[in-house]
């Protein structure tokens, strides 16, 4: 019946399936028995589509891939981009480096940074008066438009895919999976996240990164996620 209950499994990447970009083989295949169950897989990102494309190669493992925060929506089958918002402002990007911020990396609607840079980003976005904000993930700032997040980006894959967000167990470790957990069935945090991930998390697993991700999904295939409540802190 849990496997029956719980029809699609919702990853972050960094620092949830990958440990300094890197993605593990054994991850990978734990993932790939999931998928074999019926269970449909979304990777849901703040990277862009080439910085993902640098590091991982998801080849027919995930149904959807959400970009850019929740921004854009890619087809896995097809290569197919939905934009859930308008592109980088004009000037945007200019007045960005006019203001040296460095590194910078510029997507289809997302820039983003180091947080280090957030005064400048916020100067920036403030002198031009674009409809844009600054968005914290751990050590990187993300400047998206207002409404925008890894809620809609789900959400948009959920309807392509046709399964409702109650069948959704999402797992993560920043900030920016807070939107993402507010619209899961079930929220899993891994070890590693951040406290106010695993204070929103309905499950806070035991191990950390792709080891976290492996056991999540031994119990998907199980099909009892109730093993794995019964070991977080949050259970009871």
């Amino acid at each position: 019946m849990e496997r029956m209950r719980h029809r699609v499994l919702a990853c972050d990447f960094d620092g949830t399936l990958a440990t300094e970009g890197v993605c593990s083989e054994a991850t990978v295949e734990a993932l790939g028995r999931v998928a074999a169950t019926g269970i449909h897989l979304v990777l849901v990102t703040g990277r862009t589509r080439e910085e993902l494309e640098d590091v991982f190669d998801p080849g027919s493992l995930f149904e959807a891939i959400v970009l850019e925060n929740g921004a854009v929506v890619l087809d896995a089958a097809t290569g197919q981009e939905q934009l859930l918002a308008p592109r980088v402002p004009n000037g945007l990007v200019a007045e960005l480096q006019r203001a040296g911020v460095v590194p910078l990396v510029v997507g289809r609607v997302l820039c983003s940074t180091s947080w280090s840079q957030e005064a400048k980003l916020s100067a920036a976005i403030a002198r031009l008066g674009v409809d844009r904000l600054v968005v914290r993930n751990r050590a990187s700032a993300m400047v998206m438009p207002q409404g925008i997040n890894k809620r809609t980006g789900i959400e948009a894959a959920l309807r392509a895919i046709g399964e409702p967000p109650s069948a959704t167990v999402a797992v993560g470790d920043g900030e920016n999976d807070i939107p993402l957990f507010a619209v899961a069935g079930v929220s899993v945090a891994v070890a590693n996240a951040i406290d106010a991930v695993k204070a929103r998390a309905d499950v806070v697993l035991t191990e950390p990164n792709g080891k976290g991700i492996q056991a999540l999904a031994a119990a998907l295939v199980a099909g009892d996620l109730g093993a794995l409540t019964a070991l977080s802190p949050l259970a009871g």
